[in-house]
Parts: structure tokens; C-alpha cells; sequence
């Protein structure tokens, strides 16, 4: 069983993919906006996905926090966002993410195996995208 974070301020969203993380059998928090970098700190999750639009933060700038401290350093952040830009998916990435996912593109099946394969293996097996 993994510790997973959601940075996500859409709650009914949030929730649906709560829901099948709990079925993996993973133990999942819900953060949104501002509050994430604090929760992820004190949390030390397994994993975070995070949500770069967002109305109070961008994600980016969670993900560059994050990834800022020694201690969180380690820690991998699957971005899974509406964004589809190139220079969007290649910042989060030169910031440390280990993948990018288009919701609009992520059934929760594909969703599910892609954080079984960030936990696995730290990083997205098929490459930066999925």
C-alpha cells in the first residue's frame, strides 16, 4: 500500500480517482491548491499526482517547491492535468516530474497502471509522456 497525495481543486474529480486508488489499496489524501506543499512536507508521500491549473497556484510552482527541498527531492510527482502544450509538458518535466498525463487522455485504468509504474519503478516505463 502506497501513500498517494492528490493536488487537484476540482473535489468531485479529486474524489473519483480517490476512489479507485483506495480499490489498488492505496492510502490516499486530497490537498488542494496552496495547502499541497505543506501536506506533501509533513506527509512524505509515495507518490503525488498533481493538477498544474489550478485557481490559487499553479502546480508548477508546487512541483518546483517541492522538488526544492533535499528531503522531498525523491519523492515522484505524476502531473495529471488538461494541459496538452509542449513547453508546458517539457517544464514540468526539466522541474523533476516523473510523467505527464492529459485527463481528458487518462481512463482510470490507465491512470491505475501508471501509478503502479511510478511506484515500481520511480519513473514512467514508457517514457516522459504516457
Amino acid at each position: 500500500m502506497a501513500k498517494i497525495i492528490i493536488v487537484e481543486d476540482d473535489l468531485k474529480v479529486a474524489n473519483i480517482y480517490k476512489n479507485r486508488l483506495i480499490e489498488d489499496g492505496h492510502q490516499i489524501e486530497i490537498a488542494a491548491d496552496f495547502q499541497a506543499a505543506d501536506l506533501i512536507a509533513r506527509e512524505k508521500p509515495d507518490l503525488v499526482l498533481l493538477d498544474i491549473l489550478m485557481p490559487k497556484v499553479n502546480g508548477l510552482t508546487i512541483l518546483r517547491e517541492v522538488k526544492a527541498q533535499s528531503q522531498l527531492a525523491d519523492i515522484p510527482i505524476l502531473v495529471l492535468t488538461n494541459i496538452e502544450d509542449a513547453s508546458e509538458v517539457q517544464q514540468a518535466i526539466e522541474l523533476g516530474a516523473s510523467g505527464y498525463l492529459v485527463k481528458a487522455d487518462t481512463s482510470l485504468d490507465l491512470l491505475s497502471q501508471k501509478v503502479n509504474e511510478v511506484l515500481s519503478s520511480g519513473a514512467i516505463a514508457s517514457g516522459v509522456k504516457a
